[in-house]
């Protein structure tokens, strides 16, 4: 054995000295975050040298902490051609980690008052809609893609629109035929109403949407958020069973701004009910 190949490190001797697993090991050389300095071509082990003991750390204590991989690589990957830069994405983390933190306590706050049965003042409020006509898509999304595809459907809904002669009577708006969260990804169909009806552009819808009972709770800034707007339809919800109605198709959600405006989102959860 060379004096050269006392300084490379088994996989076993590299993970017992970053406490990372041999499968995290196998992943994140799979994933071009940590590959081995050198693979033995007819054993295939894999050796690592002395140098990355630093960044398996650092991949070790970022990944403990439930970073994305995929922002860890980013971070690892400026920590040494840009550290500023690197340490600026690890405090856009840390930002993001307590946003999520508060985000889960307002939640749990609200599965509190199922558990307790505790009664709490609403905010919600009721109105009459009448038939209108609409234009409308429909599209699946992700919750962290919903703020873009409604900006970008919105303003596609209002060219067609205009491209038809017709006047926009409302603010855009979305109906939840499935839940958009981290476990499903809707259908939402977005809503614009106008003055009157067209053919079909595309995979516009138009048609005549019926009217009815909704209760109305007004929202904006941090609580217009996933997963905190969660809360604000148990609400509503609960404010309609309390009352002894019954909650009828699915609710929807009024934009008054676009989401992707400077100002913070300003919205209304709408839920239809009879009784």
């Amino acid at each position: 054995m060379t004096a050269e190949d006392d300084e490379w490190m088994t996989a076993g001797r590299f993970g017992a000295s970053t406490l990372l697993s041999a499968k995290a090991l196998r992943i994140y050389a799979e994933r071009g975050l940590l590959a081995p300095r050198r693979v033995d071509a007819d054993t295939g082990y894999r050796y690592y040298s002395p140098d990355q003991v630093q960044t398996g750390w650092l991949i070790a204590l970022l990944r403990s902490a439930d970073l994305s991989l995929d922002r860890i690589a980013a971070i690892v990957g400026l920590s040494e051609e840009d550290p500023d830069a690197a340490v600026a994405m690890l405090d856009e983390a840390t930002t993001d980690m307590d946003r999520r933190t508060q985000a889960h306590h307002v939640v749990l706050a609200r599965a509190r008052l199922h558990l307790t049965k505790e009664t709490q003042m609403s905010a919600v409020d009721t109105a009459i809609e009448g038939d209108r006509p609409v234009l409308s898509v429909m599209r699946r999304m992700a919750p962290h893609e919903m703020d873009r595809i409604i900006h970008d459907e919105v303003h596609h809904l209002r060219q067609v629109a205009a491209g038809a002669g017709l006047q926009v009577t409302g603010d855009a708006f979305g109906v939840f035929h499935a839940p958009v969260t981290d476990d499903s990804n809707g259908p939402l169909e977005i809503v614009l109403p106008v003055d009157g009806l067209i053919d079909g552009v595309d995979d516009v819808r138009s048609y005549r949407m019926t009217g009815g009972q909704v209760a109305l709770r007004h929202a904006e800034g941090r609580e217009t958020d996933f997963p905190e707007i969660l809360a604000l339809y148990d609400e509503v919800h609960a404010w309609i069973t309390d009352a002894g109605r019954t909650p009828i198709g699915p609710p929807r959600e009024i934009w008054h701004n676009s989401p992707r405006d400077d100002e913070p989102l300003r919205l209304t959860v709408a839920w239809p009910f009879a009784g």
